[in-house]
Parts: structure tokens; C-alpha cells; sequence
């Protein structure tokens, strides 16, 4: 699903800063580097009253600002060695060896070590009754979002369903990703109590605008669980709020699954109108097949004829074809007849060349018909089907009539001796002969009009 995408945890930058402004450092002292965590300070600062957590001693203290020092120069090399001297230290607290995990893993976040990162923080959690209740839980959190940027789902939920049940407050960002991760590992049933969660939250209050992302969610949700109604109630609400082409496309594909013929026909034509399926060439034939099967065949070929026009769908035989077909349904006679001669060309699609045929000898097009029913005797003459027999029958029978109309009798008299051949009962010889019987008449005729 595109709507769907891998994250990078950018709160985990703030997380990495943010233990610095939560734990107890000795008095009158301060780290640099730490300003944009101290929104977070005073309810860190809260939780950690519930858990007893140790003082840093001032050696420490200073061997930890002077890689913070270093940090600050992006000397993440000099940084580290400080780091890794300090957890060496035999007089060092496990808050202290959390504060100095929590360094490195900012370091390895700033030099895009993922894997490093969550190691550091996968240590610290190592330390947990040290460190305030508020930064376990941040540092929680931020490790299922730094395991679903390496797409490893499953350690993500493992660390969701650690922080859920602990953490006081659940924002609607929160919940938007953890539907994210139940939807990655194709737990749509949960993904969708979570998103629709997110979104109720949401239009409760004023401040979190509703995210058309997350409607997207949960119309890929309600899809791959084949609920339909589902998917177009929710494909209505985007469709209201956010008007996109593609919205009115899949509306009306899902009242077409649901049964509802007349408003998906309704959607797609006026999604035509408004010239949303110009790029979109199976749609566009759609629109032309919707309009044929709501007899409106001349309709049919105008939107037919102008995607031609205007090169938007394929030049193939099946869409030469179908307009063709359009016109024949519209009775306009004349126009069928070069898409479906194009089409029956590239196929050599003896049934379209027969159709044809009837088509010219209607219009008196005789000599046209005459190559149209040795198309159609040509396309099957290795056949075993009875009925395409039975069509080489006639066409041989009507290229006759066709000779007879232009008055070149031998070629006539030969093709209604071919059609005898053919003949399988008394109906077909009985028919044959009534045509030689017209055509020795106007042989008759034209010798007495000759003299």
C-alpha cells in the first residue's frame, strides 16, 4: 500500500536528548545540546518521582559533558572513546552507565547506524529502575519505531504491547502507527480498531486535523478483508473531503462488486466528464462499453472515436473492434465498416470479415464484399466446426449473389459450384438453385439488352 511507508524515527533524536533534561545532575551543573528536549522535562521530571533514581557524581558528570562537548563538533570518534572510558569506570551507577548508552545511541542515530542505535537502547533498557518511568517508556516506543524502519514488524509489536498497556497517554499519532505495524503484518481487523481509534480522536478536538492517510488505511483494510460496504462508505468519505480522481474511479468499481450497476455507470461517466480517466485508457473503453450496454451506442463511438483522436488509448484490433461495433449498433452503416475492417485485418478474424460482408452487401458495396467473403472463406478453410462450415457456405453462396449483382456471370456461375460443393442438405441446394436460376435470368436479360 503507498500510503503505508517506512519510517525513520525522528523522536528518537528527541528521546536521545530528553534523558539528559530528566535525570538528576549534580547541583548547578548542565549539558549542552539539550534545549529542545526541555518541553519534556517537567512530566519526565514527574514520572521519575516514582522511581528512585541516583544522583550523578561530578567526575562522571564531566567525563559526560566533555563527549557531549565533542558530539557538539560531530567528533563522534573522540566522543565515543570517552563514552566507552566512562562505562569502564569502577565507580559507575547504572544511571550513570544509562546516561552513557543513551550518548552512544544518539551517536549512532546521528551517523545512521539503525542497528547501533537500537542496540544503545536495548542496553539502557538494561538499567531501567534507574532511569526515570517516562524515558522507559519513550525509549520503548522509540525502539518499536527504530525495529518497523529496519522492517522487522514482529520485534516492533513485542515492543508495542510492552509501552501500550504503561503509557498514560496515547496520542493520535501514537495510534495511527501502531495500525501501521498491525497493517504491516496483515492484521487487518486490528489495524482498523487502531486507525478508526486514531481518527475518532482526531475529530474530537480541534487541534489533530484528520489525515486523508489514514482513510487510506482503512480503505486498503476493509479491501483486503473483501468488506465492501466498508470500502464504499470509506471511499465516499475521501471522495467528500478529498476529490481526487482515483476516488471516483474506485467508487465506482466497488458499486459495480456491489450489485449496483446504475450508480457505478452514474460515477465512472462522471468521472469521464470531468476529464479524470484522460490518462487512463482501460477506463476510458469502460466508459464506452457502459454507454453500449445503456443503449447509447452512438455515444459508445464518440468517446471511442475522441480517445483515437486524441491518442489516449491503444491502437488495437479489440478497440477497433468494439467501435466498429458502436456504429453498427447506431445503424451508421458506413462508419463501421473501416474500424471493423481494421480490426478483422490485424486478427484475420474470419466471423468479423463475415459481419463485414453482410455489412457491405447491405450498403451494395459488392466488389467489397466480394474480398470480404474470400477473407471469410480463406480464415476457415482448415476449420472442423460445423458452424464455421456453414459460413463458408453462405459466403461462398453470397459472393455469388455479389458477382451476379456486377454482372460477371462465369465468375458467378464458379462460385455457385463451389457453394454446391459445400451444400450438406436440400435447403442449402434448393437455395443455391433459386440463385442459379436468377442468375441465368440475368444472363438472359443482359444478351437481350445487348442485341
Amino acid at each position: 500500500m503507498d500510503m503505508i511507508k517506512t519510517i525513520k524515527s525522528l523522536p528518537m533524536a528527541v528521546a536521545a536528548a530528553a534523558i539528559l533534561a530528566a535525570l538528576p545532575l549534580p547541583e548547578g551543573t548542565s549539558l549542552s545540546g539539550t534545549a529542545f528536549a526541555q518541553e519534556q522535562e517537567q512530566s519526565y521530571a514527574e514520572q521519575a518521582k516514582t522511581r528512585k533514581v541516583p544522583a550523578m557524581s561530578l567526575d562522571i558528570h564531566k567525563k559526560i559533558q566533555k563527549a557531549q562537548e565533542a558530539m557538539d563538533l560531530k567528533e563522534y570518534t573522540e566522543a565515543k572513546e570517552i563514552l566507552n572510558e566512562t562505562l569502564e569506570s569502577k565507580r559507575i551507577n547504572d544511571y550513570e552507565k544509562a546516561v552513557a548508552w543513551q550518548l552512544k545511541a544518539m551517536i549512532s542515530y546521528e551517523e545512521d547506524d539503525t542497528a547501533a542505535t537500537i542496540r544503545a537502547y536495548e542496553e539502557i533498557l538494561g538499567y531501567s529502575e534507574s532511569i526515570p518511568v517516562g524515558l522507559e517508556l519513550n525509549i520503548l516506543y522509540g525502539l518499536a519505531q527504530l525495529y518497523y524502519s529496519e522492517e522487522n514488524y514482529d520485534k516492533a509489536l513485542e515492543y508495542i504491547k510492552i509501552w501500550e498497556p504503561r503509557a498514560e497517554v496515547v496520542t493520535v499519532n501514537h495510534l495511527v502507527f501502531i495500525a501501521q505495524v498491525y497493517y504491516t503484518l496483515t492484521d487487518f481487523e486490528t489495524a482498523l480498531q487502531y486507525i478508526n481509534r486514531a481518527i475518532s480522536d482526531a475529530q474530537a478536538v480541534d487541534t489533530v486535523e484528520v489525515k486523508e492517510s489514514w482513510y487510506g488505511m482503512a480503505l486498503s483494510a476493509h479491501w483486503e478483508l473483501g468488506q465492501y460496504t466498508k470500502v464504499r462508505d470509506v471511499l465516499e468519505i475521501l471522495l467528500i473531503n478529498w476529490p481526487k480522481p482515483q476516488y471516483w474511479i474506485q467508487l465506482a468499481g466497488v458499486y459495480q462488486e456491489l450489485g449496483d450497476e446504475k450508480t457505478s455507470y452514474s460515477l465512472t461517466e462522471a468521472a469521464y466528464k470531468q476529464g479524470f480517466l484522460d490518462d487512463k485508457p482501460v477506463q476510458l473503453v469502460n466508459v464506452a462499453q457502459i454507454q453500449l450496454a445503456r443503449g447509447a451506442p452512438i455515444k459508445c463511438a464518440w468517446v471511442l472515436e475522441k480517445a483515437f483522436k486524441e491518442d489516449r488509448i491503444e491502437k488495437t484490433a479489440q478497440n477497433y473492434k468494439t467501435l466498429g461495433q458502436c456504429y453498427l449498433m447506431a445503424t451508421e452503416y458506413e462508419k463501421a465498416l473501416k474500424p471493423l475492417s481494421v480490426a478483422a485485418k490485424s486478427e484475420a478474424d474470419g466471423d468479423l470479415w463475415f459481419q463485414i460482408a453482410q455489412v457491405q452487401m447491405q450498403l451494395t458495396y459488392y466488389k467489397d464484399a466480394i474480398k470480404s467473403f474470400d477473407n471469410v472463406i480463406s480464415a476457415f478453410k482448415n476449420t472442423k466446426d460445423t458452424k464455421d462450415k456453414d459460413k463458408i457456405l453462405t459466403a461462398a453462396m453470397q459472393k455469388g449473389q455479389a458477382l451476379t449483382e456486377l454482372k460477371q456471370f462465369k465468375e458467378a456461375h464458379a462460385a455457385f459450384d463451389s457453394a454446391r460443393k459445400l451444400a450438406k442438405d436440400q435447403k442449402d441446394r434448393r437455395m443455391i438453385t433459386q440463385w442459379r436460376n436468377y442468375l441465368k435470368a440475368e444472363e438472359a436479360r443482359e444478351e437481350m439488352l445487348e442485341g
